[in-house]
């Protein structure tokens, strides 16, 4: 059920890119768009932007500089520790309002060399991360920077949705990206009764064309080169459909255009597995 310790790519590389990609994004947007709305409530083009620079603010000053300013309180449930992150990303977002435009897209420039860095530094291999929707148990370094990266690619595909612009979804980036966030299938699985054999097939057509057949066993289920003796349930979609379903951007409205049969508490599961700190909609 433990991801590999071989990652999926050069992560460190891979946020350098993704960043290049927002820094060009942002210095297009014209001073009425900075005001638009974006997909994640209540936040505009600027608000999401302020967002994405809290994350770097917060990832130098955990891993480079090892300080915790805001440690989550103990014996939080799933949810409560959902809404405590939630108020959390909204008290920064509101206090960075007073960010100029330029002074956003001036510091993203300042901090993401500084995040490629701390990245290069680690050791991708070493099983010392912790990634909540992947279960508790400690995972390689390189999960950790995947969902670091997915964090900005995801926001960056919500600021194109806002502005009116197509996904990006060139395979060297949303490729990574999704063989890290399929590690949420193994932890949301578990919650299902199963016998050993039984297998979930996940099918993605599209920029990125993957087959994951995750199969049960005694310990959980885990991903295998091929099915088990009994397949009990299959879910295919697009590439633009996997990536918004793990990460809670399709409307529940959508989720009839998704290619889902199978045993009706499986198929649940799948349906409600989130690649992201976040319930379901």
């Amino acid at each position: 059920m433990a991801p590999p310790a071989e990652p999926p790519g050069d992560v460190a590389n891979l946020f350098e890119s993704e960043r290049g990609c927002l820094l060009e994004l942002l210095a297009a947007v014209s001073d009425d768009e900075w005001q638009l709305p974006t997909p994640c409530p209540a936040w505009t083009v600027l608000g999401l932007g302020c967002h994405l620079l809290g994350a770097d603010f917060s990832l130098l000053s955990r891993h480079r500089d090892h300080h915790v300013g805001t440690p989550a309180p103990d014996g939080l449930t799933e949810a409560q520790f959902i809404a405590w992150l939630d108020e959390l990303q909204i008290e920064w977002v509101r206090a960075a309002r007073r960010v100029s435009p330029r002074l956003l897209v001036d510091l993203l420039g300042w901090t993401g060399p500084q995040v490629v860095e701390v990245l290069e530094q680690q050791d991708p291999r070493s099983r010392t991360a912790h990634v909540s929707w992947a279960g508790p148990e400690p995972v390689p370094v390189w999960l950790d920077q995947v969902r670091e990266l997915s964090e900005c690619w995801v926001h960056r595909q919500q600021l194109l949705q806002a502005l009116g612009r197509p996904a990006d979804l060139r395979p060297e980036l949303v490729g990574p990206i999704l063989d890290g966030l399929r590690w949420a299938y193994p932890c949301r699985l578990a919650a299902v009764p199963a016998r050993p054999g039984d297998t979930v097939t996940v099918e993605i057509a599209g920029s990125v064309s993957l087959t994951w057949h995750l199969v049960a066993a005694i310990a959980g289920w885990d991903f295998a080169p091929k099915p088990g003796a009994r397949r009990v349930a299959d879910l295919s979609m697009t590439t633009d459909q996997a990536w918004r379903l793990l990460t809670n951007n399709v409307a529940a409205d959508h989720r009839a255009t998704l290619g889902l049969s199978g045993d009706d508490r499986i198929a649940d599961a799948l349906l409600r597995t989130r690649a992201i700190v976040g319930a379901p909609k």
